[in-house]
């Protein structure tokens, strides 16, 4: 896992994280302590444990915004037609 590009962009990450109307059931924060691998301090850079929320609403800014941090979120439906017209709107993917 690579750090994000910069300090304001992981202040920016943690901002959306703690604003979503959805839940959070994995990562949701800084990574810290050292890594077991090769001792690397996680503090000395912008590092974000990954993370997925579920249950989020169309409505929340991380489903609609491009988060460019490990965040994925996650939404069921119960017909596909609204899942598609918001990938249209926001112009966002999936892959």
């Amino acid at each position: 896992m690579g750090s994000v590009i910069s300090k304001d962009s992981l202040k920016r990450i943690e901002d959306m994280v703690m604003r979503t109307s959805g839940k959070i059931i994995m990562g949701g924060g800084r990574m810290t302590g050292t890594s077991d691998l090769d001792g690397f301090d996680f503090s000395n850079g912008s590092f974000y444990s990954p993370t997925v929320i579920v249950d989020i609403e169309t409505e929340d800014e991380l489903w609609k915004e491009e988060i460019f941090g490990p965040v994925v979120v996650v939404r069921r439906f119960q017909v596909c037609k609204p899942f598609f017209r918001d990938i249209w709107r926001f112009g966002t993917d999936i892959s």
